[in-house]
């Protein structure tokens, strides 16, 4: 007997003769990088270079499946069928669900909390297109190709790493109190510093990761929803383009 992994992430599967080269012209990753043996990162992006969605790929027989929120799974497939056009391309909600052995210790809020600590962002309808994919340094995790050509959104996100325009980053964080939802306000007194990407539960209060101003990165920073009580910066496991993690 199985139990699912978590409730919270859903599945597409895109399939079909073109369904490679379509996604290349849709999702931020090279995808001539997949293979069967490892899942690769990537995202969904507005044509205004705006996160829509954190999508992981995973190579199927059946085809190419994505795995994101369950909550965004709907509009993603809707965003996506838009470009279909004459493509030999299918777009299905996938049920297949990560499993494991009925009574194995990892479940949501285990499974969230690692992400958070492997500084990996994700996207929620609360975030949708909140950020660009610098911001969730997704070009330091492999999910940006900038050497593979147009997709929806290249542009923008082009001409922020060549221009080294980017003022805000992805940071962890930990502090007292339970986790806040997606896009709650970090504040240096009050002023907007940046927003909250994902949070969840500890032991002694939560982890978080936020995007933050470069410049006030290292300031007195704390959660609109939880006032009076400082954040403390936390390592991610990869360098941020020179500073500090």
């Amino acid at each position: 007997m199985t139990a699912p992994l978590t409730n919270s992430l859903g599945t597409l599967l895109v399939s079909g003769a073109d369904a490679r080269s379509f996604l290349q012209g849709q999702l931020s990753a090279d995808i001539d990088t997949l293979t069967s043996t490892r899942p690769l990162p990537s995202s969904c992006n507005s044509a205004q270079g705006r996160v829509q969605a954190v999508v992981w790929l995973v190579e199927r027989s059946e085809g190419i499946a994505l795995i994101l929120p369950a909550s965004l799974t709907e509009s993603i497939a809707t965003r996506l069928r838009k470009y279909v056009l004459r493509s030999k391309v299918r777009i299905d909600a996938w049920p297949a669900a990560i499993e494991l052995p009925e009574g194995h210790p990892y479940r949501e809020p285990d499974w969230r909390l690692a992400g958070i600590r492997a500084g990996l962002p994700q996207v929620y309808p609360e975030t949708h297109e909140a950020f660009v994919a610098q911001m969730l340094n997704l070009d330091l995790l492999g999910a940006v190709s900038f050497d593979k050509g147009c997709y929806t959104g290249q542009e923008i996100i082009a001409r922020t790493h060549f221009r080294g325009s980017i003022k805000r980053r992805m940071f962890r964080f930990e502090c007292a109190g339970p986790p806040p939802a997606p896009r709650t306000r970090v504040l240096v007194g009050e002023q907007h510093a940046g927003d909250v990407v994902d949070a969840a539960a500890t032991r002694d209060g939560c982890e978080l990761l936020a995007v933050i101003s470069l410049a006030q990165q290292d300031a007195e920073l704390e959660l609109e929803s939880n006032r009076g009580v400082r954040l403390k910066k936390l390592p991610l496991p990869y360098a941020l383009d020179g500073l500090s993690g």
